[in-house]
């Protein structure tokens, strides 16, 4: 019994071990993606992300090591498999002292990657009746700005030319920014599956 608590001792250090490891990567990583660093820093964090590939394999072969001599014994880790992990809880995973935990059906990657496409899913469901209401929102809005400015515009020529000039100045860039806008809204409308509104509505108030 004492060796079999050594033993669980050693893997759950394993799984420390490589769950450290894989974060230092992701850190080191997320800095290289980052603007404004140096040659010599991005050069620093290189030969890091080397070493830190080394120090993962060997922890890598560390925990299938103590993993083998479990009862019953766990499944091996790929490197393959590590470099994927995106989320900490997979780490907790392994963790897990119940050891039929890895032979339920939630727990196979295959269902747990399944599950996360479901709800991603569901969610862009949501999101695209969201953009139905603001496609329509937006082309309203464009149509209204290119009667009211105008209309605006004109009728302070003659009352206050200054203010006048300004509010022409914005409504030129405005109207700039409505065409990019059109442009992208047209295409959104022309894919298949579109459900949304094609033309502007009417403003209540």
């Amino acid at each position: 019994k004492a060796q079999s608590r050594i033993t669980h001792w050693l893997y759950h250090k394993a799984v420390s071990d490589v769950e450290r490891l894989v974060v230092m990567r992701l850190l080191e990583l997320t800095k290289m993606q980052m603007n404004g660093l140096g040659y010599k820093l991005r050069t620093q964090i290189s030969t890091a992300l080397k070493t830190r590939a080394t120090a993962i394999r060997n922890a890598i072969q560390r925990y299938n090591k103590y993993a083998a001599l479990l009862n019953p014994p766990r499944a091996p880790l790929q490197w393959e498999q590590i470099v994927e992990y995106s989320f900490l809880a997979e780490f907790d995973l392994l963790r897990d002292s119940d050891s039929n935990i890895q032979a339920k059906r939630w727990a196979s990657p295959t269902y747990r990657n399944a599950s996360a496409q479901y709800f991603e899913l569901q969610r862009a469901k949501e999101e695209v009746r969201h953009l139905d209401v603001e496609i329509g929102r937006l082309l309203t809005k464009i149509c209204d700005d290119r009667l009211k400015y105008p209309a605006a515009i004109k009728k302070l020529e003659e009352s206050n030319p200054f203010l006048a000039g300004e509010l022409t100045r914005r409504w030129q860039y405005l109207n700039s920014v409505n065409a990019r806008h059109l442009w992208h809204l047209r295409k959104t409308c022309s894919l298949p599956g579109y459900s949304g509104p094609v033309h502007a509505g009417l403003r209540l108030g």
